[in-house]
């Protein structure tokens, strides 16, 4: 895949993720490639958090166990790699529960994709933190909402689901139940921030 290959493919996801859902799975690339996109895209991003945290550090009575954690580089990249890996489990597994037809494989090609749009976008954010704070923050929230919308429409391709409202439903209670399991997780590792008396 060439540059120009990509930059289309990237265009593309913005006006058609179905199309683009189709046309990924449809590479039949092998496991192994599909661990290195992800082992790849986990390492830039991990690069990426660790530049953005050298513009904006976070404050000292703000830091934590986990703030500390994802400054490194290499544990940024440990925790994302998981964080796709367990994505795209769920979204694959979840979604077979409701009669989907999805494959791990798939699922994990798909997420993986996500991740690369995303590395654009971060990539974005960081330039304008130089010379836009705040238009670097706007660019936040607009990749938040970008990756709940790729994730339900690659979720209605990959199970073949015609109903985005009830994807993104299950996405929700999804995200509450695994944030509530990974919050007492965090809670008993001491990873969470203690609170001001």
């Amino acid at each position: 895949m060439t540059g120009n290959d990509l930059k289309a493919l990237l265009l593309l996801t913005l006006r058609d993720p179905a199309q683009v859902a189709r046309l990924l799975i449809g590479l039949g690339l092998p496991m192994s490639t599909r661990w290195m996109a992800l082992v790849l895209a986990v390492s830039v991003s991990g690069l990426l958090a660790w530049i953005a945290g050298q513009i904006a550090p976070v404050p000292a009575e703000m830091r934590s166990p986990f703030s500390d954690a994802v400054s490194q580089p290499l544990s940024m990249a440990g925790m994302q790699l998981a964080a796709v890996v367990i994505a795209a489990g769920l979204m694959s597994g979840v979604g077979r529960l409701f009669g989907g037809h999805g494959r791990f494989e798939d699922a994990l090609l798909l997420t993986v994709w996500i991740e690369v749009v995303l590395l654009v976008i971060q990539t974005l954010q960081i330039l304008l933190m130089l010379i836009l704070p705040a238009l670097a923050s706007m660019l936040g929230v607009i990749a938040i909402v970008l990756f709940f919308w790729l994730t339900v429409q690659f979720t209605k391709e990959l199970h073949g689901f015609t109903s985005g409202f009830k994807v993104l439903v299950g996405l929700f209670a999804t995200a509450i139940a695994l944030g509530f399991v990974l919050s007492i997780m965090a809670a008993s590792f001491g990873l969470l921030p203690e609170m001001p008396q």
